[in-house]
């Protein structure tokens, strides 16, 4: 398998690993956090994790990298 198609997989279980937006912001909320907290920690704004939250947009490219592996996170230590 090529470089490229083993990154088009990575980003594919990445999108089905990304709960609804009202999930999302379930899980953040639960664990306490404000949507500025969070995206302090994963590098993007809150404007940012306001859009994902609100569903008008999805994060792209590292981002989503960040905040899925942010998400598990938070919903495995709740």
């Amino acid at each position: 398998m090529t470089a490229t198609a083993l990154r088009v997989r990575a980003r594919l279980r990445l999108r089905q690993d990304l709960p609804s937006p009202a999930e999302r912001r379930a899980i953040r909320q639960a664990a306490g956090l404000s949507q500025g907290e969070l995206a302090e920690a994963i590098g993007v704004t809150r404007q940012a994790v306001s859009h994902w939250e609100a569903g008008t947009r999805t994060p792209q490219g590292t981002a989503m990298e960040r905040y899925v592996s942010a998400i598990r996170t938070l919903r495995e230590s709740a």
